[in-house]
């Protein structure tokens, strides 16, 4: 990548902050992006209207799309059509033949390689972006590397600093001149775990009190959902599903989605009636109300919300169990991940076992799910999620 992948700012001042709205009134539109641009072997189409003063996290695979979308909004490539917009104010469209250079756009960016300059000091790589008298552009970089907790680290190069100080510093270079927009692309990938945690929480800090808008590229699940007031589901140059990160998963629009946010129990069904779904061999009480009879569907149900009986619960009778034994099971340290096959009539007849089913390592423990593979499990009907097959 060429050092035009640099941070781009734009040096003029800030316009004026529009009125917070209320709640009762809509969210402002902060980005309005709507661009395609074909590549050799990879076509990017991808529509998305964000709201103001939020995390927005574009989540999916690598080689999705989602590095390219931040270089469209950046300015380092020119979409081949569509139009995107930056709190109304049109930085490309195709139609009207505007498209500003980078430096014009008002918006900050950190890259996962951070493009620090290696000669220059923590205070030095700050100031670079900011364009003031040189006692104002130095009150400034003290007051950013007060905001990034580097006070005492200035005068450091980056080879002197750590990875997550690293990323502070380019984090304060992006905010140096108050951009309309930050876009982060994978900023936290290559440190080590305690370091990203860390990270993620300062983030999310920052964020809430400088409230400012944020663009974040992430294949990381858990990141994605815990960063992210709105998140993007991503896949091949296409945006899936737009919404909260809690609406995506527990509600994902399709079978795909489903399977990109961790979704393991994805089933083949159809409908029986308004109550009645047809799962493999099985009739499963559930509300199937928004599909016609015989419909062909999808049931989703996310592994971590089958139900395990204990041996020792009450004699209560509840809907959709089936019994049948843990046939397999493999853990990552905190979860263990098992699979449970039913006794007699299937939900998947053509497979060794039917369900998915993730629990916490304690409560693997107090069950003691490494003896007893016995059990009877209940799928809630609140817990599963039907979609278009």
């Amino acid at each position: 990548m060429n050092n035009d992948w640099r941070l781009e700012t734009c040096h003029s001042e800030p316009s004026e902050k529009s009125p917070i709205s209320s709640p009762q009134s809509p969210i402002p539109t902060m980005l309005s992006l709507h661009i395609q641009k074909q590549f050799p072997a990879f076509s990017l189409d991808i529509s998305l209207d964000a709201p103001q003063e939020k995390i927005i996290v574009l989540f999916g695979a690598s080689g999705a799309g989602k590095s390219l979308t931040l270089a469209a909004i950046a300015g380092f490539i020119a979409p081949d059509a569509g139009r995107i917009a930056l709190n109304e104010r049109v930085l490309y469209d195709a139609a009207r033949h505007v498209n500003l250079a980078p430096q014009a756009r008002r918006i900050g960016m950190v890259r996962q390689d951070l493009a620090l300059f290696p000669h220059l000091t923590a205070a030095q790589n700050i100031a670079y972006g900011i364009r003031a008298p040189r006692a104002t552009q130095e009150k400034r970089v003290r007051e950013l590397l007060t905001l990034v907790n580097l006070e005492a680290f200035g005068a450091r190069k980056p080879h002197e600093l750590s990875g997550g100080q690293q990323q502070r510093v380019a984090l304060a270079r992006a905010l140096a001149i108050e951009p309309a927009l930050l876009l982060l692309d994978e900023p936290f990938s290559a440190l080590d775990l305690p370091t990203r945690v860390e990270l993620r929480g300062e983030l999310k800090t920052l964020q809430r009190a400088l409230r400012r808008s944020m663009l974040f590229v992430t294949h990381d699940l858990g990141e994605a959902v815990l960063l992210a007031d709105e998140m993007a589901i991503v896949e091949n140059g296409r945006v899936l599903q737009f919404a909260t990160p809690h609406e995506i998963l527990r509600t994902p629009v399709n079978a795909r989605v489903a399977q990109t946010v961790g979704v393991k129990n994805i089933l083949p069904a159809s409908v029986i009636d308004a109550n009645t779904l047809r799962v493999g061999e099985i009739n499963l009480q559930a509300d199937t109300r928004m599909f016609a009879p015989h419909a062909r569907v999808v049931l989703c149900m996310r592994p971590e919300r089958v139900m395990l009986i204990r041996p020792d619960s009450p004699s209560v009778e509840r809907v959709n169990t089936l019994e049948g034994d843990v046939v397999a099971e493999e853990s990552d340290g905190d979860t263990v991940m098992l699979r449970f096959r039913a006794n007699g009539a299937r939900l998947q007849p053509t497979r060794d076992f039917d369900l998915y089913i993730d629990t916490p390592v304690y409560v693997y423990e107090r069950l003691n799910l490494a003896r007893e593979k016995h059990w009877r499990v209940s799928l809630k009907p609140n817990a599963m999620h039907l979609v278009r097959e």
